[in-house]
Parts: structure tokens; sequence; C-alpha cells
């Protein structure tokens, strides 16, 4: 099998375990077919299965194999029974069977779980004692992703969440089409419709109106309180309050530090996305790989920490950009204040066109729609919010976060992971003050109209004016101030 064209009329190519596609290769002579891969996501692919254990020459069926951790340290792949040890054998084939892969042009692989030589993680590794600990990792899957460390890679049992499943579909996606195997005509709608229907879902995720955080960290924890001059409440003296949550998440590229962002857990992935947009290392989809939290089983704090794979020209200037870079502890509060000027911001965007238009009713609507979306503030209090609205109203996407900036990026997140910018036709919608940063993100995205609930800054309105931005601020009421570019509010 060789493959190594970039042919765009194609199918995309995913390598996958054997036993998955419902081949009898397993050490017992039976299969783990995965309907999903085989009935919902196998018509959109084209599979590279391999059995490693039976292309290193194991019968079928066979004595089971274990990962144990030798004297040494080091982890050796032997028979439960006998003893036997094909750890060398493995390392040897996984070498020659890796270049014959790298031909294949392959977009990603699904590795079968718990597997000795295929699991990704989380693999039990047995002692000279023979206690296990589920910390290893399958010999040729070590191998597959060191071999190529920006291929989306993923375990069958991983892929039965379904956040995991499309992103992981929206990984391969992106990689295809840095390497020229998505047909030229598939705009990015159809490319959202392709990604959906491989995932098993319905609409793309930035266009489902269920599209809440569904975080797998609390938002939110319970707290000791003293209350003190509240009749009003009917509460008074000690009692208990909810609080939103704050933590830092590290962003690294390419497994190196990049930033540390103060924010709320939850759509991690969109808001790294959305703040290295507005930090100009990308500038579309096609320049991400991947968004990973941290999956190494000594880092217990992995949750706190998303890894990005670029690609294209972002991942071309990679060195120079971290050799160049300012080490970010972003305030939640106050984002990147002075990070750059508004000069500087002329040289890597122009000033948006009115292409489109709203009326005053929506947009003084704007603030109370957004409103009705703060699902986690309802319950603390504390928590900013931004949304996306199309020019008639409609919410398409929304985010929460104790810092304003971090929800704009969640919402822009959103957008550029879906493969929508600029996002032309929108506007912006945020909770609290309009300030700079606010006004930098919405000018870099392309959107061309935002709405604060309190004050602008000076700042915020000499960008909007040079940046073709129609700001409104103290949106309440029923009413707003604009204060630059009118015009797409026609009614004035």
């Amino acid at each position: 099998m060789s493959g190594n064209s970039h042919d765009a009329s194609k199918p995309i190519r995913i390598g996958i375990s054997s036993c998955l596609l419902g081949q009898e290769v397993r050490f017992d002579g039976g299969h783990k077919r995965d309907s999903f891969l085989t009935d919902t996501l196998g018509p959109q692919v084209e599979w590279v299965p391999v059995c490693p254990e039976v292309e290193i020459g194991l019968g079928i069926p066979r004595e089971p194999v274990r990962l144990v951790r030798a004297a040494d340290d080091a982890i050796r792949m032997v028979t439960t029974s006998t003893g036997v040890d094909h750890t060398e054998t493995m390392a040897r084939w996984a070498i020659a069977r890796l270049e014959e892969l790298a031909r294949e042009d392959l977009c990603g692989y699904v590795l079968k779980k718990d597997s000795p030589s295929c699991g990704m993680e989380y693999v039990k590794t047995y002692s000279s004692g023979g206690t296990a600990e589920r910390n290893g990792r399958g010999l040729f899957a070590a191998a597959l992703m060191r071999r190529f460390p920006s291929l989306p890679v993923e375990e069958e049992g991983r892929l039965a969440d379904p956040r995991i499943r499309e992103d992981f579909i929206e990984r391969v996606f992106a990689y295809a089409r840095q390497k020229g195997r998505t047909p030229s005509a598939c705009g990015p709608s159809e490319a959202r419709s392709r990604r959906a229907s491989a995932s098993g879902g319905g609409a793309p995720r930035a266009l489902r109106d269920d599209d809440r955080p569904r975080p797998e960290r609390a938002q939110y924890r319970s707290v000791p309180v003293t209350v003190v001059g509240r009749p009003d409440r009917g509460i008074a003296g000690s009692t208990r309050d909810l609080a939103a949550v704050e933590e830092p998440l590290e962003v690294r590229l390419h497994g190196k530090p990049f930033a540390v962002i103060m924010r709320t857990p939850g759509e991690d992935r969109a808001l790294a996305a959305g703040f290295l947009l507005s930090e100009g290392v990308v500038r579309t989809a096609d320049d991400i790989g991947a968004v990973e939290h941290c999956r190494h089983p000594d880092r217990p704090d992995g949750h706190n920490v998303v890894d990005v794979y670029l690609l294209g020209e972002s991942r071309t200037s990679l060195e120079t950009l971290l050799a160049d870079r300012r080490n970010v502890l972003t305030n939640s509060s106050c984002g990147l204040c002075g990070r750059v000027t508004i000069e500087s911001l002329k040289t890597r965007a122009s000033a948006l066109p009115v292409s489109w238009t709203m009326t005053t009713s929506v947009a003084a609507g704007l603030p109370q729609r957004l409103r009705e979306r703060q699902r986690v503030f309802d319950g603390t209090g504390g928590l900013h919010a931004a949304g996306l609205f199309t020019p008639d109203g409609i919410c398409e996407t929304s985010a929460e976060d104790v810092g304003r900036h971090n929800a704009v990026d969640k919402v822009i997140g959103a957008m550029v992971l879906d493969d929508r910018l600029p996002i032309a036709s929108h506007a912006l919608a945020v909770s609290g003050r309009a300030s700079f940063e606010i006004v930098q993100k919405a000018w870099l995205a392309g959107i061309g109209l935002v709405c604060a609930v309190s004050a602008p800054s000076s700042l915020a309105i000499d960008l909007a004016e040079d940046a073709g931005i129609t700001l409104l601020g103290f949106a309440r009421g029923g009413g707003f101030n604009v204060y630059s570019h009118p015009a797409r509010l026609p009614e004035l």
C-alpha cells in the first residue's frame, strides 16, 4: 500500500488497529469491531489497518502479551505465561512499518485501547512482583506518536465520548486540509457538514442551539460566607454561597510553554484558539492541527494544560515565535493590557467594510439575549459573558468566564475551530465594559459591531473608529450610546 501523492480527489486516510474493523486478529481469535468507526466514519475515509502483534509474526490465536517494567525501569513486552520477550522484535518491526506508513499519507490514527502494543494511554504495566499500574503506553503506539508527533491520534475507547469524537474529526480534517487531501471545491460550510456527518452528529458544533459549556472541571463551587446587612434577602449570619472557579490554563505550542491564562475551566480548546488568533500566532483554522489537553498520567493537573500543534506558515515560524515571544500571564480581568498599539494592529488587519446592518431594536436587545444564556452566572453572580449574534439577533454561540477577554476568546475560538473566519456578519455582545483588547479581538476576527453593557474606554473608541467597527456602550434598559460607525444602524 503506497500513496505518497497529495491527490485531493482521494479519501482521507486514517490508520487503525485491524481488530476495530472486525478483522479476527486478537490473541483469542476474535475481534473488537467498532460500529461508529465502520458504519459512521468508515464511508468518509479510507482505513489503513495495522495489527502489530500479527505483523511481527505472532499467530492467531496466541499467548497474550503484557507490559512489564524491568529492573532498569525499561518497559518490556512479554508473554503472560512463558515470559517470552518480544520487545526488540516489536521495536525493529515498528521502525520499518512506520516508514511505510509515512508514505501512506495518513491524516489520523485510531488505536485499540488497553493494548500492550496499541494502547495510547493508561495501559497496565506490571512490576516484577506482579502488581499492575495503569501508567503505560503500548510499544507501537509510543513509536507511532514519536514518529508523527502532530498526527491526530485517538483510541476507540475515548471516541465513545461525543466531545472527544468531534474533536478528533476536526483535527483530522484540519490535518487533511494542510496536506491537500480535501476537495478544492469543498467550502467552509460543506467542510463543516462533512465533519458533522463523520462525527455522527447533526448540526456542526458551533451552530447547535444546545452548545453550552460541558466542562470536565466545575465552573463554580460552594464556599462559606457571612451575610451582613442584607435584610432584603432574608438571610443573616453564616451560610454558603456559590463562587466562580478561577484556575490557570497553560498554553503550549508543540510541547513548549507559551502563555498562562487565568480562566474559568471549560471550553479550553476554544479559549486557546481565540487567544492565539488575537496574539497573531494563527490566522485561520488551517493553521491549527490539534489542540489537546495534557494526558500524561503523571500530570494530575493536565486539565489545566493544553498543547497546540500548528500547521502551515504558523508551524514554519514556530521557532522564531518562541524565541521572540514575551511570556504573558494574562489576568482574567484585564487581559493583555498594552500588548499592542493601534498602529501595529493596522499592519495585521484592514478597516472593516459596512456589509450588513442591524435594527436599533435588535441592537438594544443584545445584552438581554446574552443574559438569558448566562446559566453559570445565575448561580454565582461572578462570571462575565460574550456572545456572537446574527444581524437579526440570533445567538450562535456564547461563553462565560471570570474574565471578559477569556469569554470573547472562547466564542471567537469556537468559530476558528469551526473554520468560520472572518466572522463578517456577526455582532459581539459583552457583559461589562468595552476595553481596547476586546475591540482588538473583534477586529482581528472580522466582527463589525461590538455591544457592551457598560462604558467603552477612550482607546477602545479610537481603535473602533480606525477598525471600521460600530461600537455601542451603556446598552441597557432598551437604549445605548453609539461611539463609532453608526452606518450599520441605518435608522439613526
